[in-house]
């Protein structure tokens, strides 16, 4: 368990090769796998997940391997798409693998029929890492099909408001108070976003 726990912390802190070793020893082939494939052994992470195939999370890797190329021959499940799509655009972007999250991206047809959220999730990790524009174009490729979808009103806001459309913004966040008037996260954005209209009224004056 300790190394385990040494492994994850390597892991977070982005020291794959040690990572690996301790995820080794510990004999958890999925944590290996995927250090592998971000210090970008693809065959080394095949390997790994195929050691363990009925491990739904060890599944999706062996699917990931394939979407990064192009090869769209799988579909993941529902649930390991909700659960690990965000987090692995998220690590490929973090780790500069521009072209993997590109080509996963990229798979985005097959992920909508694996999850039909799937537009949103990739929304959300693009949000989080600073990619707005292409973040607004998930987030109304996910409204066309959950038109009623507060989450992604918001996340539209947020990126709208970094990239100083305030108005826009100001409008994305009324559609979701609409839908849910009182989703937390939605009216503290809105706060915040009034401040912001009031700041810039004051400082015309």
């Amino acid at each position: 368990m300790t190394d385990l726990k040494s492994a994850n912390d390597y892991f977070y802190n982005k020291d794959y090769k040690t990572a690996l070793k301790l995820f080794l020893k510990s004999e958890n082939y999925y944590g290996a796998g995927l250090c592998s494939l971000l210090l970008c052994n693809t065959k080394r992470a095949k390997i790994f997940w195929s050691i363990n195939k009925n491990c739904p999370a060890s599944k999706w890797g062996l699917v990931m391997l394939d979407f990064i190329q192009l090869k769209k021959n799988k579909i993941p499940t529902f649930f390991q798409t909700r659960a690990q799509l965000e987090i692995y655009l998220s690590l490929f972007i973090e780790n500069n693998l521009i072209e993997w999250a590109q080509n996963l991206i990229s798979c985005c047809d097959v992920l909508f029929r694996a999850n039909p959220e799937s537009y949103k999730f990739i929304a959300r990790a693009l949000y989080a890492n600073g990619y707005f524009k292409l973040a607004i174009n998930f987030c109304k490729k996910s409204l066309r099909y959950f038109y009623s979808d507060p989450e992604a009103f918001l996340i539209m806001s947020q990126c709208q408001f970094l990239l100083s459309d305030i108005a826009e913004a100001l409008d994305s966040i009324n559609r979701t108070l609409a839908i849910v008037p009182m989703y937390y996260p939605a009216k503290l954005f809105k706060k915040i976003l009034l401040e912001e209209i009031e700041n810039k009224r004051n400082k015309r004056a």
